[in-house]
């Protein structure tokens, strides 16, 4: 199993009618690629795969658990339109039901939190294994925060490992929430720098832990 937690600043506005017209925002189309690459095989779906999309400013988590995942298909399309109907889903219920982890599609949950330290416990209580925060402008944040551990490279990807990528440049700017996950238990700090996309380090981790079991 390999667990992905994507950082967003913001939740992305779209529509039905623009992924009908072939107008899905950039941003959209990059996310289902983040998608696509942590679940989509050739023939089948990652089963042991989680994904985890955070959004800062709305303070709502978007969890896909891989072994109860329905209705996920290959095509942008498909997974455009799952994650619209997950976005919009708190709009359906009532203000008190918010904070409840609520069903959107099987496998595709969502939650509202009330604030960002909320948040940070409830991530707390899903780890496992080891956590990695994929860095790319690590000097920028040495210069402010103490990292106490930081790798250039993968060594071995352990079930329940947890990989945090941030959809932003992981500059002082955001310093303030960087340094509330250095203070997580088992936490790692990683640069991929030389992968640029997100979906390329997601299919990266993927790769060597496939690998690995043919070791």
């Amino acid at each position: 199993m390999v667990n992905f937690l994507l950082l967003f600043e913001k939740i992305i506005k779209y529509s039905k009618k623009q992924i009908d017209k072939g107008l899905t925002p950039l941003k959209i189309y990059e996310l289902c690629s983040c998608i696509r690459e942590t679940f989509c095989l050739s023939y089948s779906i990652r089963k042991n795969n989680n994904l985890y999309l955070y959004f800062q400013k709305e303070n709502l988590l978007i969890s896909f658990i891989g072994n109860k995942l329905r209705y996920l298909g290959p095509d942008e399309r498909s997974q455009a339109l799952l994650l619209l109907k997950a976005l919009t889903k708190l709009q359906e219920i009532d203000s008190q039901s918010k904070t409840e982890i609520i069903k959107s599609t099987p496998g595709i949950y969502v939650k509202n939190f009330q604030e960002e330290s909320s948040f940070l416990q409830y991530f707390n209580t899903l780890i496992n294994g080891s956590v990695y925060f994929i860095i790319d402008y690590v000097k920028s944040i040495n210069k402010d925060i103490s990292v106490q551990t930081f790798k250039n490279e993968i060594e071995k990807i352990e079930e329940s490992d947890f990989y945090i990528i941030p959809n932003y440049i992981t500059n002082t700017d955001k310093k303030h929430l960087i340094k509330r996950f250095t203070e997580m238990k088992n936490i790692n700090f990683l640069s991929l720098s030389k992968i640029k996309p997100i979906e390329n380090k997601i299919l990266y981790i993927n790769f060597r832990k496939d690998h690995q079991k043919t070791l």
